[in-house]
């Protein structure tokens, strides 16, 4: 087989990978949400960077939140100082809710335990 033609069939089945990264695709822009709760996990990495919160119910039972958002250098740019983010510290996340995933969200604004509010 010519190898011209295995390149193109190769590319004729290849899914797109470019759908992964489309916000309207991932998250609701319709909405906004708002959860609070205390930071569990934060990973500063590319592409996306992301915290977790264990959030309260009204029922005082606790979920796991995943925030999703910007590259490391993006969130640095807008002032997303590692050093602000503490684990146990009480966040607030306002944001758009994610498709087709419980409690996923793509952060708009952070407000900070004294405050302080970040947007990238």
């Amino acid at each position: 087989m010519p190898r011209w033609l295995t390149l193109a069939s190769l590319l004729a089945i290849a899914t797109p990978a470019v759908a992964h990264h489309s916000v309207p695709v991932n998250f609701d822009q319709s909405k906004e949400i708002t959860v609070t709760g205390a930071l569990t996990e934060i990973k500063w990495i590319n592409p996306h960077s992301r915290f977790r919160l264990d959030v309260k119910n009204g029922d005082g039972t606790t979920v796991e939140w995943l925030v999703e958002m910007g590259a490391i250098n993006t969130m640095k740019r807008a002032g997303f100082d590692i050093d602000k983010f503490t684990i146990g510290d009480t966040l607030t996340i306002i944001g758009w809710p994610g498709r087709g995933r419980d409690r996923s969200m793509l952060l708009r604004t952070a407000v900070l335990k004294d405050g302080t509010r970040l947007t990238p």
